[in-house]
Order: structure tokens, then sequence, then C-alpha cells
């Protein structure tokens, strides 16, 4: 699917001036496509389709600034990274509306779901002739329209918290203005938006399709939609529907090797349900001129960004990212994620920098000075799958035997994993004769902290959703942070919008404390 990223963007609105209203210019033809004239055959639906996965390169491309790089926002506030660097999202005090990458990260999030909705709207306006040739494609754009739409509402909500929901392509100024939602009607839109996805889209894709979401990435995802919001919300329902959800997925399995999921000659794998297809970065290319504007013309960079794991470029100084202590010593000495994590080899001394998806020549780019890779970050996996399906049955009330079974699943994974094929003899497989539910539990979150380590906000999403749920108080909490000032509030659980939102929408208000 990578190389369909050539033919993606689109300029969906078209510009009216207002400037010179005679008859040599009111009637002059537009020059190139409009959303008039385009959406009219299952090609052009299919190029709106791409421009979709496309934008998932605005949240890892590099941004040319060491302090920018939007994957900060959901890796710094957890427990399990940080830096030296200056980042609010880590220590939270100097949190507000100005700040930029957050800012940055809204717009991209509401220009994702506008593509969705775009997409949406001319299937239904156009898609009776639209799809002549293969009819069943029509159901599959939708499918990836609600599934691109819930997860974007499942990050918002994860981010912060009150973001407007808005679930139709805005052409009316009175629609424009949408205001804040309340406690998890994110996530109630999410899983509405990915039951119909699960229902839309295939159960696969052929070669040339591969990377594109399924029937199992809607399950997937909506299960664990339904994990979080059982969390918060204290509802035993959500969680045996979580489980409903889970069980619906098949043909996934874990991979033979843990690393397996990290290496770039093996994405798209069994063990994997959505990835970002990132490319080589293209020489020349202008890294940030595409990231600012949602109507730019060149697709621009489509890499994924390592550098601040690796201190690339050079003058990334202080903001390298690392792995915290406490991250560190949650693992059994011998444990071989370690080794895919931040050790450099078997015997060799402890690396704090991470080296998921970098090492042993992972990153593969020519943009080497600044490691922009095309190694995909693996977004949902079945190990993330497993362990929230064994936390699902122990909030349910249901086995613990079973739950347990679950998570050693992933120890056994782990122990296979070693260099030499030989396995390990940690970590262990935890005993399934446990009776408290609550050792059980704290067992699964240890599991979720080691096997997910330093990947896509786990780390943080988890944190934030037993906060709220009352569980753990972050106030008190351990960062293991490099940040002296660190001090975490009760309304740091929602990140702020954007200021000028907030002023330009007088529906939306800001987040509280902000």
């Amino acid at each position: 699917m990578k190389k369909q990223y050539i033919i993606l963007s689109l300029i969906l609105l078209a510009m009216i001036s207002f400037f010179s209203c005679d008859e040599s210019t009111i009637e002059l033809d537009p020059i190139g496509d409009t959303d008039v004239t385009f959406f009219q055959n299952e090609k052009q639906m299919t190029q709106a389709v791409m421009g979709m996965y496309q934008k998932v390169a605005f949240f890892y491309n590099f941004r040319n600034n060491q302090n920018t790089y939007l994957q900060a926002i959901w890796m710094l506030p957890g427990d399990d990274l940080t830096t030296e660097g200056d980042h609010a999202y880590e220590k939270f005090v100097s949190l507000n509306g100005s700040n930029g990458p957050l800012s940055d990260f809204y717009n991209y999030s509401y220009q994702m779901i506008a593509r969705a909705n775009v997409v949406l709207h001319k299937i239904e306006e156009n898609g009776a002739f639209a799809y002549k040739v293969d009819p069943l494609l029509k159901n599959h754009h939708k499918g990836e329209a609600y599934f691109f739409r819930g997860w974007m509402n499942f990050i918002l909500w994860n981010t912060y918290g009150t973001a407007p929901i808005v679930n139709k392509w805005i052409t009316n100024i009175e629609d424009a203005y949408p205001g804040n939602s309340k406690d998890t009607e994110l996530l109630d839109q999410a899983l509405a938006d990915l039951d119909s996805a699960a229902r839309l889209l295939p159960a696969t894709w052929n070669a040339a399709n591969k990377g594109r979401v399924t029937q199992n990435s809607a399950h997937a995802l909506r299960g664990k939609v339904f994990v979080f919001r059982g969390t918060v919300n204290k509802t035993q329902s959500d969680f045996t529907s979580a489980i409903t959800e889970f069980n619906a997925i098949s043909g996934a399995s874990l991979m033979p090797n843990y690393g397996d999921n990290f290496n770039y000659t093996k994405e798209y794998n069994a063990e994997s349900f959505m990835e970002y297809s990132a490319n080589e970065a293209a020489g020349g290319t202008n890294n940030n001129a595409a990231l600012n504007n949602d109507q730019f013309a060149v697709v621009g960079d489509i890499s994924a960004w390592y550098g601040c794991f690796t201190q690339k470029p050079t003058w990334i100084g202080t903001a390298v990212v690392s792995a915290t202590q406490s991250l560190i010593d949650s693992y059994e000495t011998g444990d071989p994620r370690m080794i895919y994590t931040f050790v450099a080899n078997p015997t060799g001394a402890m690396q704090k920098n991470i080296v998921k998806y970098i090492r042993d020549g992972m990153v593969t780019n020519n943009k080497a000075s600044s490691d922009q890779s095309k190694n995909n970050p693996r977004m949902l996996r079945y190990a993330d799958v497993l362990l929230l399906k064994a936390e699902a049955i122990v909030r349910s009330g249901g086995s613990l035997s079973e739950a347990i079974g679950l998570v050693n699943q992933i120890r056994t994974r782990a122990r296979k994993s070693t260099l030499t094929g030989v396995e390990a003899a940690v970590p262990a497989n935890l005993n399934t004769a446990e009776t408290d539910a609550a050792v059980v539990l704290d067992w699964v979150y240890q599991e979720r902290r080691r096997e997910l380590a330093c990947e896509d906000g786990h780390r943080w999403y988890d944190l934030r959703r037993r906060h709220i749920a009352g569980e753990i108080d972050l106030k008190t909490w351990n960062f293991n942070s490099k940040k002296t000032d660190l001090v975490f509030k009760d309304y740091n659980v929602n990140f702020p919008l954007p200021e000028l939102e907030v002023i330009d929408n007088p529906n939306l208000d800001q987040n509280t404390g902000y």
C-alpha cells in the first residue's frame, strides 16, 4: 500500500474570490477538479480514501525541530519515557492552549475526521454510479472512513477528553462551531463508528492493498475502546462487550519472536491490526511544508522519524528520549524483550536509549542524518488485544485462570524471543491458580507495561484511564522523570484545547484548569 501515497493529496475546497466580480472573471472554469467534478468513479474514490491513510503521516513525520514532533504528546506523559528536552506534556506545569504541537495535533485530528466525513458524504451522494466495476468496494470504503473517524475520536478522548464530535462534512457556517463533548461521548461515537466499520470492512485485502484496515482491525480497536470506557464508567457490560469483539477476531496470532513486530522486513504480519505505512523520505523533500496546510497539493515526506531515540539529527542534543529507570527495573533480568527495547546485545551494557524499530539496521532511509525511516510503527497489535482481553475477563468477573493464561501466552513468546533461539528461563509463567482478582489485574498491567513499552501511547493511556477511574492517583505517582519541576494535577488528564479554537468558536470552552 505504500506506493499508493503518491496519488493521495487532493484539494477538496474551491476558493472563491470576492475582489474582482466582473464578467471576465466570474464565469471562469476552475483549474483542476472540485468536489463536484471529482468522486466520479472507483479510482477517484480510492484516491480520497488513501488520503486518510496519508494523513497518519502528519503524526509521525519529522518536523524540523527537536521539540515539536507529535509523538512526544503520547510518549512523554507516562512513566516509561523521559527527556531532558523542554516538553510541557512531561512536566505538565507549563501546559497551555498556546502549545504549538498540541494545536497541530488537534488540527490534524479534525482534518482526518473531515476527510472521513467527505468520503462518507460522497459515497452517499455518488455511490450509485461511482462503483460500477466493483460494487463491493463501496462498503469497504465506507468501512475505512468509519474506522479512521472512530480511531481519531478514541485518540482525541485520550488527549483532550472533551473535544467536539464532528459527524458530517461541514459546508454551512452554522455547523462550523461544534461545542465540547462530555464525559465519554467521544468513546461512544468511536464505538458506533467502529461497529459500522466491522460490518463493512473486508476480512482481508489482496497483496497490492496489504496494510489497509480490515474487520479484525475494527474488532480489535472496538474491543479496546470498550475496555477504556468500562474502566472509567465502571460498567461491566462494556467488558463483556469487549470480550465479544476480541472473540470475533479471526486468523490473528502472536509472531514467533517479539522482535518481529519492529522489523521492517516483517511488516503487516499476523500480529498487526494497524500500522502507519511509512516509506523512505524522498530526496529534497520539504519535511515540514505538507504538515501545515491540509490543502497542500504535494504529498511530502511519509517516513517515520525515530531520531528522538537515536539523537539524530546531531543537533537534537538534550531532547533525546530515553527509558526511565523504573521501566528498566520492571523487567526480570534476562527477559529477551529487553534486547529489542533498550539493550544493545545480550551481554552488553544497559542502554536507556530505545532501540525498537531502529536496532540491527532497521532504520532504513535515504535521510540517515535524521533517521527518517520506512520501518512502520505498529499502532495496534495482537499482544495488546490479548492483554486487554485478560483485563476485561478479570474486570467482568470471569475466569481468573483464563485471564492468567492469556498473560502467559505473552510471557511464553517473550521467553522464546532470544537471539540464539534457545528459550530463556524468564519470564516464567504466572500461577494460574491465583484467586485474588486484584493481584491478577496488577499482573496484567505490569505485563502491558513491559510488552508494549515505548510504543504508541499505551502506558500513558493506561495510567490516564486508571486515574480517571480513581484506581491510581497520578498526583502522587512517581513518573521517574528527568524533569524536577514535574507537577501533575487532576485536570492534566485532559490536555488544553488550542486557545485560538476556543477564541474563534463561541460554543467551545477550554478544558478545566487551563
